[in-house]
């Protein structure tokens, strides 16, 4: 499967569990009749992607770092172990 259909397989999925989580915590679907500044709540949901791109940006830092140090020693595995283990780390599961 190419990239842009892993996407949009994933963004559906993802719209999906949102409008299940969306319902569960308001009780019904999301209308723009509702009585919010959407363009606000847009730009709040966008500070907190920025945020989260860093925190990835970050880990993979950390990463690149653990497995630098690897190549630098002879026992790698302690290492490695510990690169394993932030790059296993699972989402939410909302």
């Amino acid at each position: 499967m190419n990239i842009t259909n892993q996407m949009i397989n994933k963004l559906k999925i993802t719209a999906t569990m949102q409008d299940k989580y969306g319902l569960a915590k308001y009780g019904k679907p999301l209308d723009h009749t509702d009585h919010y500044d959407w363009l606000q709540m847009f730009l709040e949901e966008a500070a907190d992607g920025m945020k989260y791109i860093q925190c990835e940006m970050n880990r993979k830092n950390d990463v690149i770092d653990l497995l630098s140090s690897a190549m630098k020693t002879d026992d790698p595995k302690r290492y490695v172990k510990l690169a394993l283990e932030i790059l296993s780390i699972k989402g939410t599961g909302k």
